[in-house]
């Protein structure tokens, strides 16, 4: 949706951003990363896991346009994983070369947060442009001593503990979680994983000029780096080639996550599937604000809510200073968001039970005051149209001043088709996921196709699912450039917006 082959869709494919990836060796070589790849910090080929991740994350679709990747522009530097130089180096090749976003497909320990969290977590805070995104691991069933058990708190390790990081769980095409995809808490309650992407059965590249099955959060992490090369792309052209900070980006994806498990955040899903396009509006509809906190402060932000919004989504993230190892939570600086609405009724953000068993743990969200995270999230659902104060106070700021985004949405109740949305080729007797975006899940859905730009539709399926927003079609056996397709849900109706 963000990077269409239509002429007149979006185009945020990576133009300009660099990135940077740490696997087993070089790879390809291959059509698809044509000039768009640097290797000179890799040794010995170890493997075809780096061509996997490195597809996913920026590979163009040259030899094959339906398995381009995220960023199908950006450029990449490649690293051998040892020594996560990639990562240690990027305060330097950040300025230098203007890496963005590193992407880390690897397993580093079990859940603890030790002195390569800490680095990680002060390299982010220190160089703001930066973001590390991660795997959270494929160790879905393990136990790694949190104390509730096997299948809790076996994210693994080291860096992607991190509280400025992005830990990626794993889907498969249906968002559906994969069992071998790690879950949280992290050691000392914090949400983990952060956000999740489609990881299962990904089609990639391999080397040299060929394409494999990839697969596990190892596949889902550099959809997400992919995605933030996307996004920062998008933030330049939108504010005159300024660069986004990585703290702003990480915020937009994480309020704009599609719901999955139990409703709000939780340890198995972090706070839901990315959705670019809704992340990537937040950007062009500017629904963001900064500014700075000090301790026992509070700062007053109001937005206007519009009439009709289904739901209001607001979140609050800053960049935290980088924890103790030794200490029992690594958040340093605590501050404290508290959404009050028209009628002077206040919300307090969701927040999870990280007490050690597994009844709690799977527990849904409640709203309360939260002491763990550097992430807040508000929704509102059906709110009343009117100006809705944020309040954002420095409850505990021992190391400030600090930093913070707030981001927020209106979610609607109209309907947007996602695939197909132009230009795309279907091919006879195959099956195509026709998918789209709607808010609420009380009103089933009716699809239709046409061959005609509309003049006349034919029925597709009926009685969709409610909470479903994906159909698997098998493409009739009709030659036209002029296929759409339409959602309808009661009243409202949404379809492809190009042939």
């Amino acid at each position: 949706v963000i990077n269409t082959y239509s002429p007149m869709g979006r185009h945020y494919d990576g133009s300009g951003v660099v990135a940077a990836l740490a696997d087993d060796g070089p790879v390809g070589p291959h059509i698809d990363y044509q000039g768009r790849i640097d290797q000179s910090n890799t040794t010995t080929n170890n493997g075809n896991h780096g061509d996997m991740t490195t597809g996913i994350l920026m590979g163009g679709g040259n030899l094959d346009p339906t398995k381009r990747g995220m960023g199908t522009v950006a450029f990449i530097y490649i690293y051998d994983i040892g020594g996560y130089n990639h990562i240690l180096n990027s305060p330097t090749t950040n300025q230098t070369l203007g890496v963005m976003v590193t992407s880390t497909s690897y397993s580093q320990g079990c859940n603890d947060y030790t002195t390569d969290t800490q680095t990680g977590d002060q390299i982010l805070n220190q160089n703001p442009t930066l973001l590390f995104v991660f795997s959270a691991g494929n160790n879905g069933p393990g136990d790694c001593g949190y104390g509730a058990g096997a299948g809790w708190g076996n994210v693994t390790g080291g860096y992607k503990q991190g509280k400025n990081v992005i830990a990626c769980g794993n889907l498969n095409y249906l968002d559906v979680l994969e069992a071998s995809s790690s879950r949280g808490p992290a050691e000392d309650g914090r949400i983990k994983p952060d956000i999740c992407s489609n990881g299962a059965n990904q089609l990639s590249t391999d080397g040299p000029n060929a394409y494999q099955v990839g697969g596990g959060t190892s596949a889902a992490c550099p959809g997400i780096a992919g995605i933030v090369t996307q996004l920062h792309q998008a933030y330049r052209e939108l504010n005159g080639g300024v660069d986004a900070e990585g703290a702003l980006i990480k915020a937009c994806m994480l309020n704009t996550a599609d719901e999955l498990g139990n409703p709000g955040p939780d340890f198995k899903h972090g706070w839901g599937r990315v959705n670019a396009f809704r992340a990537v509006t937040t950007l062009e509809d500017n629904r963001f604000l900064s500014a700075v906190s000090t301790q026992g402060t509070t700062n007053t932000h109001s937005i206007t809510v519009p009439a009709n919004t289904k739901q209001l989504r607001v979140m609050i993230y800053w960049c935290d200073v980088e924890g103790d190892p030794l200490a029992a939570k690594a958040l340093v600086n605590d501050l404290n968001m508290v959404v009050t609405d028209p009628s002077a009724t206040s919300y307090n953000p969701w927040i999870l039970d990280p007490t050690p068993n597994a009844t709690n743990l799977n527990a849904n969200a409640i709203r309360g005051i939260d002491d763990l995270n550097n992430v807040e999230q508000v929704t509102i659902d059906d709110p009343a149209a009117g100006i809705y104060n944020i309040d954002v106070n420095g409850f505990l700021v021992p190391q400030g001043p600090q930093k913070y985004y707030l981001v927020y949405e209106f979610v609607n109740e109209a309907i947007n088709v996602t695939y197909p949305i132009g230009a795309e080729g279907f091919v006879p007797g195959e099956v195509e996921t026709i998918r789209w975006d709607a808010f609420g899940n009380t009103t089933s859905f009716n699809l239709e196709y046409s061959t005609d730009l509309g003049t006349t539709w034919n029925s597709m399926a009926t009685n969709i699912p409610a909470g479903q927003r994906y159909y698997n079609w098998t493409v009739p056996n009709t030659v036209t450039g002029q296929a759409l397709v339409k959602v309808t849900r009661g009243a409202l109706s949404g379809q492809s917006p190009e042939a």
